[in-house]
This record gives C-alpha cells, structure tokens and sequence, in this order.
C-alpha cells in the first residue's frame, strides 16, 4: 500500500466513479414492501423533471389498476407495449427495441425484478435496463426489498414466502442513486383495509399472511439496512476518489488486526460479539512484512478461517511497517474502531510494539483492546513460540571461528578497523542461510571474540584504546543492523520463491487445463497434473446420468476404494456445494476431503483427496481451491462448447433436413408423377395412340426413370462421403477411357450442344477410383449442359501442370457469380431457385467436391473463357506409375 501521500485519490475509486458516471444514470425507488407507493413517486418525480424540460418517456409503468397512479401516467409520453404471444395467449411487454430507438433523456421501466414472457430478447427485465444503460440511457426504476438475490433466504425465513423473482445486488451497486419509499406498518396495513394495494378478498389473505406487523417490520429495518449499507459504501467511494483522509464516523466500521502469535481467535471470537452488539460491519486484517514463518502462515489460516465462518472479511496486507499499513487501510476503509490484542515487544527489533505504536498513532480511531488472561496469554506464546534450530548456530560459531581463523591470518597486514569487515561477512552469512535470530546470535559472538582477541590488552574484555572502544561499539550496531536486514530479506526471498513456486504451478495447471478440448480431456489432465504437483491420490467423481448413482470418472495415484460413508460425503458436498469429508464438519473422520467443483451455480462433481495424516494446516497451505475453481471453469467451458456445438449440428440438421425433404418433394414427385401420367396414359388409351405416341410415351417414363435413378445415386454417394463409408479402391487408368465413358453416359444431354475436346498427348495414368471420377465428370458434364444454351459449345480441357491433372469443363450459359462460385458445392445450393428450379436439388456438384477431396484433389468454379459461362475446373494429383517407373529406372 502506498503511503507517500495520505491525501492522495485512489486511482481504482476514480476508475469506478468514472465508469458509473460514462453509462446511463439508473436510480432505483426501493420500498420494504408492496404497496408503499414507489410507482406513484417515481411518477411524480418524472412530472417534476419535465416540468424542467427534460425528455421523460414512460417505457412501463404498472399501476395495478389503482386510479391516482393512472391519474400520473396521462400526461406523460408512454411508448406502446409490445404483444407477445405465448402457449396460445397473448401478452404484452416492454418493448425494448421501441425505446433504444425513442432513446429519451429519462426512462420509466417499472418492476425491476420483473420475469419475462420466453421469446423476447432477455429472460429478465433488469437484463434489458442493462442494455438500455449501456446505451446511455438514463432509467428509473422500482423495487421490493424482498426481490434482492442477497436477501432471499433472509426474507424467506421471515415471511414464509421464498421470491421467484430475484435480481442480483449488482444492480443496486449500479445504481447512481437510491430513493428509500417508506411507510409505517400501520399505515401500509390501513392502505390495505382501503383496497388501494389489492382487492379487498386479497387484501384480507395478505395481511393475515405477509403483511402481519411483525413482517412488515422486519422487511422495513432490511430496507433501511440496505440504503445504510449503500450510503457507507457511497461514503467510502467518495473519500477514496478525492483523497480525503478518514476516518469519517458516520457508521460503526471495526477492523481487526491479528498475527500469528496464538491470540487471532481469542480476538476475532470477542470482535465478533462486538461487531453483533454495535449491528457494525467488521474486516479481519493481517500485515505479511516477510517474516512470518509456515508455523504463523498456519495458525492464521485458521484465524481467517474462522472470522469467515463468523461474518467477517478477511484481507492480508503487505509492507514492512505493520502499524503504518494497519492505520493507512483503516482510513481508506472509513473505519472507526481498531480491535487489537496485546503484543510484546522483541529485545531483538529494538522498538516498540505494533499495539504501543498503534495506541499511540491511532488518535482518529477508537482503539479497543481485548483482553487475555496471563497465563492464556503465556501459553498461547509457548505454543507460537520458534521451534529452536540448533544447526543454525552451529553454522554461526562455525563462521565465527572461520572468521576468527582468518583475522588472525591477516592482522598484521590490515589494520585493526578493517579485521571487523571479516567479522561482519560472516554475519551477513550466516543472515542469508539460516534467519534473523542466528544472525543477532553471530552478531553478538562476533563481538565478544573480537574484542577477547583483537584489541588491547588481548585476551580479555577489557579495552584500553578510546578509538578501539568506538570501533567495537560501531562494529557491533553495525553487524547487529546487517544481520537484522539480511534476516529479514532471507525471509522474504523465501517467501516469494513459494508465492512464485505456487503460482507457476497454479499457471501450468491452467495451462494444460485451457487446451482439454471436452469434459474427458479436462478431468484427465487435471487429475495427471495435481497428481505430478501434490503426490496425493486424488479422484474426479460426479452423478452417474443414468441412475443418479455416484460414480468415479478418473483417479490418479494409487486405487482406494470408496465407502459408503465415502460415496455419503460426495452426495452432501454435491448437493450442498459444500466442501465434506476431513476438515470440515460434515463426516470429518474420513480420510478423504471432497471439494465441490461448481460454476455459474452448478456444481458439476467433487474433486476429492486422500489425506490420511495430513494437518489442516497443511491441506490449507496447498492451496486447494484455486485448483477447484479453475477445474469448474474450465468444466463450465467445455460443457458450454459442448452445448454450442450441439446446437450448431442440430440447427445444421434441421436445415439439411429441410431441405431435403423440400427436394425430395420436387425431385422424386416430378419424376414420378411424369411417370405415372405416361403410364397411365398407355394403359388407358393403348389402342387408340400411334406409334410414334407410344414411343415418345415410353422414352418419357424411361428419361425420368434415369432421372430419378441420377437422383436416388446421388443421394446414396452423398450419405456415403458424409459417413465416411465410401470406399476409394484405387487403380491405374487413362484420363481418355473415364472421360470417353463419361461422355456416353451423358449423350443424350449433349445431343443440343456442340462438344469440343482438347486432351493433351500422352499424359500419365491416374491412380484412381475409377468410377467414382467418372462420376464425378458425368455431374459436372451434366450440370453444364443443364445451363448452356442449345446449339452453344461446351468444352472439354485436360493438360498436366506440374504434379497435377487440370480438367476444365466450360459452357457458355449465365455463369456463376463471383459471390456464389464457392457456395455451389454446397449441398442444396440451387443459385436462389431453390428445389423448384429447373436444373435439379444442388446435390451434383456437392457430390463432386465430395469424390474429387476424397482423391486428395480439388474442385473450383472460375469465368468462363472470355467472361462468358463458367468453368468447373478439377485438378487431379498424378502419381508416377510402376510401369513409368520401371522405364525410368532402365533410362538410367
């Protein structure tokens, strides 16, 4: 925390002024129930603020038929409601649309926790004044306290009645500016007795229900809680983006400093009475100054853990001077009562205690000490106290001996002022490797040994040199402030290493996270990955979908079975979202922990560890739930691809199915309706048709036999390409002997046009499915002699380039616009015309792209030569046949 500047604004309070003040103004009329008149004073404030020449519309006022709210909403502007419709009945809406595009000044949308008709753009209405709000839209709007998300469980136990409609306390976070409507209980009541709420039979069921007095109560102290709360925040907000220095006592705020010294609990237990007693919010603190060792980070783990439990927020602090940072957050936080426990003072930090400094500082605050019995105090200190390393002071008289060994070797080449230098490396040494106190430890030592040996008279204490006295005496400030510093940066050096060692673990974790592409992926890699960091046997279990059965989906680590008390623990912690298991209060005497992996509201499985033995502090200090959270995101991620990609291939589907059905109905009716019409004439008339009648009749049912024998294959080979099942047997052939065959097969279409070939001499064999790109040619011979104009040219081309075959095809019909050219091999793609156009369902060319990719060729539609027609062009990859490779190898 920067405390340079005390007056200084708070970029992050400035940000979110700014942010609240870009977007449109929300102000929010809240009352503690129905009935206490926030419609009709939202209406009068709106009359008041045209009356000032600002543009009010009214996008939804809802005035429960009551006369003098209607008298309100004459003369203001109203935007028209929108009708829906809605298992066979009709409803009207707000219209969101009409008023993004009226766009007023000032927008009336009432009933702010209002559910939607499905079928509009937003399932709530809070939703769509989001919308409108980000479109600087100024809105008004109104609430029950009761419909806050916060508040739901807290007015249900109240009233008996659990709200369907909540709306997230977001929204009031948003709101610029929050009107309290209130009435007494009585009068409320009496507004009821009057019918101005609801109709007299259902206002004689309310208040023998929800509005009995002491509700009515109840639900009024919550809504004057929330505006005390919004006004403590705005209060805060304030102070903070203008740099005024608190604190401010307007309202009880009580922040708890704790340590790791053994008395957090002890504090945080009697704040908690406090904070209950003065109905004030309450922050537990911490200052991390670096010197805290695992034992302290522990203990207050469990000090948070509990404030936590008991109501209040937590924060960890960081800086050197504890005191400083305690006061410079109490007034940034607009605190008011500092709750401290007593500390004592470290002859080895030759100061005060951070409780003496805060006494003494704190001259805005009032400061309240808890407390602790001498003999609970003593105690709580032994059990805080160091375990003693005794290898560290080995390590220091062993460097004080190295050091001593040393000066002796060189006093007679330097001076007696820089021997101290040696003495004071070895300080610093030992500071680096072990601490703080083993370096006060060799500070000491070093003293005393160089002033037994080094200075006059040798070999005692005693010193006769004013000069020497003076330099021992600096000497010893000096090793004792060195070591002290050096201790101190040793710790923090360790400290960041394990926040740097955690945190690149978290990061990989993530990592192999974010690049599981399905559920599947994601519980096998998270489960490899805390295996490889933690070494705990751990499992992914969830609901099994068919039977609602537990079940494990993926273990790592050595197999243990699961116990009924086991599978019992994993059933509460999914349908509580609660941690169970070890370390928790739910079946704490298994050797399992599960954690609750949830998202968005969903808990998907647990993620459960096998401890055994492990302390509570241990399991604290790995730092679990950040794994869980980041496995429940990344679950809520794949599942959401998942859902995404289900509903692309249903809505695909449903396309393709469309039409194809819309083709079928066109391309197998025709057909066959032509069929049975020339049969059936046949039948009918036989004897009375000539000849010539008889044959055009029977070559009629033969053509559209043969057309919906094209069509039947086409669908076939089309379903066999989408499948997957259609089977490339490949083998060697003459581009000739496919495209001679081709062209018989399609003869009777190129009887109206004039067909040209230009085939390039002696080019290779292909190595193909031979019928297949027959197939293929005859669906793209077809399809040009579909379009081309009778007595027009249709041109064949095939050259080599490269390690490729080019064919092109070219008519000199319409064309392909430029726009559509890639869209033809689109299955169903008629050019617009749809299944009843002239030229067939688009399946042709589709199957075409289909068999031409399946050879690993390609297929494009380009202009025809000089701008007039289109050419398919298909390029075949060509492949060196054993028979060319035999002459090669002989040439050589």
């Amino acid at each position: 925390m920067n405390q340079g500047d005390p007056n200084r604004p708070n970029p992050d309070a400035l940000l979110k002024t700014q942010e609240r003040e870009s977007a449109g103004g929300l102000k929010i009329f809240l009352g503690a129930a129905p009935g206490v008149g926030k419609t009709y004073q939202m209406l009068q404030a709106a009359h008041e603020l045209k009356r000032q020449g600002v543009d009010v519309v009214v996008g939804v006022a809802e005035t429960h038929g009551r006369s003098d709210t209607l008298a309100l909403c004459e003369n203001l502007e109203q935007l028209p409601a929108k009708e829906v419709e809605y298992a066979g009945k009709q409803f009207r809406e707000f219209d969101l649309d009409a008023a993004l595009k009226r766009k007023p000044d000032v927008l009336l949308v009432d009933e702010l926790a209002h559910r939607n008709i499905p079928g509009t753009r937003h399932p709530r209405r809070y939703q769509d004044i989001e919308e409108l709000l980000d479109q600087g839209i100024t809105i008004w709007t109104a609430i029950n306290i009761q419909h806050l998300e916060s508040l739901s469980d807290v007015v249900a136990s109240i009233t008996g009645v659990r709200m369907r409609e909540t709306v997230p306390d977001s929204i009031l976070e948003r709101a610029r500016d929050i009107v309290l409507v209130d009435l007494t209980p009585s009068e409320l009541l009496e507004r009821l007795r009057q019918g101005k709420v609801y109709v007299p039979e259902q206002a004689r069921a309310a208040m023998d229900g929800y509005f009995s007095p002491s509700n009515l109560s109840a639900l009024r102290e919550l809504a004057v809680q929330a505006i005390a709360e919004r006004l403590d925040s705005d209060v805060r907000e304030t102070m903070q983006s203008r740099g005024i220095e608190g604190p401010w006592h307007i309202r009880s705020r009580m922040l708890v400093a704790v340590d790791g010294s053994g008395q957090g609990e002890v504090l945080v237990r009697a704040a908690r009475r406090l904070a209950e007693r003065r109905k004030a919010p309450w922050t537990v603190v911490t200052v991390d100054n670096g010197r805290a060792g695992a034992d302290e980070r522990q203990r207050l783990e469990k000090v948070f853990d509990l404030a936590t439990r008991l109501g209040a927020e937590v924060r960890t602090l960081r800086g050197y001077d504890v005191a400083g940072e305690i006061l410079a957050f109490g007034k940034e936080q607009n605190v008011t009562t500092l709750v401290l426990g007593r500390s004592h003072n470290r002859w080895w930090h030759f100061q005060k205690s951070t409780s003496r400094k805060l006494l003494k500082e704190a001259e805005a605050f009032e400061v309240t000490f808890i407390p602790v019995p001498k003999k609970q105090r003593r105690r709580l200190a032994e059990a805080a106290g160091h375990p003693v390393r005794w290898s560290d002071y080995a390590w220091a008289v062993g460097s004080v001996g190295a050091a001593t060994a040393i000066a002796m070797g060189l006093q007679n080449v330097l001076p007696l002022g820089n021997l101290s230098l040696i003495f004071l490396t070895s300080v610093l040494w030992v500071a680096s490797r072990t601490g703080i106190r083993p370096a006060l430890f060799t500070a000491a030592l070093s003293f005393l040994t160089y002033n037994f040996f080094f200075t006059e008279p040798r070999l005692t204490f005693h010193m006769a040199d004013t000069d020497e006295l003076l330099t021992v005496v600096f000497f010893l400030i000096i090793a004792v402030s060195g070591g002290n510093l050096a201790g101190r940066l040793r710790d923090q050096v360790q400290m960041l290493r394990a926040s740097n060692d955690l945190t690149d673990a978290h990061l990989q974790f993530t990592r192999r996270l974010a690049s599981a592409p399905d559920i599947t992926s994601v519980q096998t890699e998270a489960v490899e990955a805390l295996y490889a960091q933690l070494k705990l046997p751990l499992i992914i279990a969830q609901r099994s979908p068919e039977n609602d059965a537990i079940e494990v989906v993926v273990q790592g680590g050595p197999s243990h079975p699961l116990n009924d008390a086991a599978r019992s623990a994993i059933d509460w912690a999914i349908r509580n979202a609660k941690p169970s298991g070890a370390f928790s209060d739910t079946l704490n005497s298994l050797p399992w922990r599960f954690e609750p992996i949830e998202a968005d509201g969903d808990v998907y499985g647990v993620l459960g560890f096998r401890v055994d033995d492990m302390t509570p502090e241990y399991y604290r200090g790995l730092a679990i739930n950040v794994y869980v959270h980041q496995l429940g995101l990344a679950w809520f991620r794949t599942r959401l691809a998942a859902n995404l990609s289900a509903s692309r291939v249903a809505e695909e589907t449903e396309r393709l199915r469309s039409a194809l059905l819309s083709s079928i109905s066109h391309d197998l009716r025709t057909p066959l309706s032509s069929m049975i019409g020339s049969a059936s004439t046949l039948k009918s008339m036989f004897d009375r048709l000539s000849d010539e009648d008889r044959n055009s009749l029977l070559d009629a049912v033969l053509g559209e036999g043969e057309r919906l024998d094209r069509y039947i294959r086409n669908l076939l080979d089309m379903t066999k390409l989408g499948h997957g099942t259609l089977k490339i047997e490949r083998d060697w052939i003459a581009f000739t002997d496919i495209l001679s065959s081709a062209l018989r097969r399609t003869r009777n279409l190129m009887s109206k046009v004039r067909v040209e070939r230009e085939v390039e001499e002696d080019l290779p064999l292909l190595f193909v499915h031979p019928a297949l790109i027959e197939q293929a040619l005859v669906n793209v011979l077809e399809n040009a002699a579909k379009f081309a104009p009778d007595g027009s040219t249709l041109s064949i081309r095939a050259h080599r380039k490269e390690n490729e075959l080019i064919i092109a095809i070219s008519d000199e019909g319409p064309g392909i616009p430029e726009d559509q050219r890639s869209q033809v091999f689109d299955m169903f793609f008629t050019g617009g015309e749809g299944d009843r156009g002239p030229h067939g369902s688009g399946l042709g060319l589709a199957i075409c792209h289909g068999m031409v990719a399946a050879h690993g060729g390609r297929i494009q539609a380009l202009a025809g030569p000089n701008g007039i027609g289109a050419t398919i062009e298909v390029a075949l990859p060509l492949i060196e046949s054993p028979e060319q490779e035999s002459n090669r190898e002989s040439s050589e």
